[in-house]
């Protein structure tokens, strides 16, 4: 999974308390990691989590809520309370609980807010947190998990207007820099395809089988697969890496980039030449 993306999920969060030995790290999950609700029309329904324990240790939990927003690197910041903010109206029933070994434990939760919600998006993260037990024998490591969910929730109407800004492809992949002007995050959503410049096909790049697990394209295709699902909220203007999944990169050569799909409600369409030099020795 790519270093704390937010395209559709979010990576756990190790707190790490200063020791001299580490046990091994409790294996638990949590489904979905996202979920974005339109509060004009499920305005009263109750949603859920499930936390699951793969490990043989019961594990004690404590569940609790912030405000957040993100800055220009993608990285995750809380955010001070407003009246406006999500956090306070959500209600999260157990907040406390022991998860049981090799088990699941369901986490519902509901917005009730005590203030009518303005139009567009309001954010909040569910945080499952592994609670101490005991004291901590001496010379010893205590590694505590965090996991966090984020809920976006909606107040019609709201906007989704993502835009690039550029796009620089490399022999590794593609830097976008995007900003969104609307009023809810927006991602991108699509396909990209690589060509040699000489060998793209007459009947364009996009074969009606692209995607496909047996389709085997012509000649001259050197890389394909999804756009970045990473978000980019309201406002905000940051900078989105796309790898391409051949590690050791395109060999040098001019090639053409096909970029197709959606950026909230704002259509893609690129097509992009670039060359990849050869290494200097």
């Amino acid at each position: 999974m790519r270093t704390m993306r937010w395209a559709g999920a979010l990576a756990a969060v190790l707190l790490c308390l200063l020791a001299t030995a580490l046990p091994a790290l409790a294996q638990v999950a949590i489904t979905p990691q996202i979920y974005t609700i339109d509060l004009g029309q499920q305005p009263h329904r109750t949603y859920s989590f499930r936390l699951m324990n793969f490990s043989k240790a019961a594990i004690p939990i404590a569940v609790s809520v912030v405000n957040w927003t993100m800055n220009e690197k993608g990285q995750i910041e809380p955010a001070p309370l407003q009246e406006q903010s999500l956090a306070p109206w959500l209600q999260i029933n157990p907040t406390r609980f022991v998860l049981p070994p090799e088990g699941s434990q369901v986490v519902r939760f509901a917005i009730r807010p005590a203030v009518p919600l303005t139009a567009g998006e309001h954010r909040a993260m569910i945080y499952f947190s592994q609670q101490a037990e005991g004291p901590r024998p001496k010379g010893t490591f205590r590694v505590l998990f965090q996991l966090g969910a984020a809920v976006y929730a909606r107040v019609p109407p709201y906007t989704m207007l993502g835009e690039i800004l550029s796009a620089k492809p490399d022999a590794h992949g593609v830097r976008f820099e995007v900003r969104n002007t609307g009023t809810a995050t927006a991602r991108m959503i699509g396909q990209y395809v690589v060509w040699r410049q000489d060998a793209v096909p007459a009947g364009g790049p996009w074969p009606a089988r692209l995607g496909e697990t047996d389709f085997r394209p012509p000649p001259g295709m050197v890389a394909s697969g999804a756009l970045p699902l990473d978000a980019d909220l309201p406002g905000l203007t940051r900078s989105v890496q796309l790898e391409f999944d051949d590690k050791q990169g395109l060999q040098p050569g001019r090639y053409v980039l096909f970029l197709r799909g959606t950026f909230g409600t704002s259509g893609i369409d690129r097509e992009l030449r670039f060359s990849v030099p050869t290494a200097r020795k």
